[in-house]
């Protein structure tokens, strides 16, 4: 019923799915930190508090652009295999 190449391009992209839900799920972690920083900082109100919240909140930044990173990478990497399984039919 289905090709060489359609199984191939089929398996690639069931593996750039199952990559990009776990890179999506790796976003929660750092979200649900930041944010509950940002609310306690606000809850405390103190210059400290606030200030210990900019830090450990620029440490998920970075965790969340990194993640936004691997999705990038994902994303790339599964254009590029559908461009090869297209130019192998």
């Amino acid at each position: 019923m289905y090709g060489r190449n359609g199984l191939c391009e089929r398996h690639v992209a069931g593996e750039a799915m199952e990559q990009m839900s776990a890179a999506l799920h790796g976003l929660c972690q750092p979200l649900t930190t930041l944010q509950c920083r940002l609310e306690m900082a606000e809850i405390v109100g103190t210059a400290d508090a606030y200030r210990e919240a900019v830090k450990s909140g620029l440490a998920e930044c970075e965790r969340l652009a990194n993640g936004v990173g691997s999705m990038r990478e994902i994303m790339r990497a599964s254009r590029e295999a559908d461009g090869l399984a297209r130019k192998t039919q």
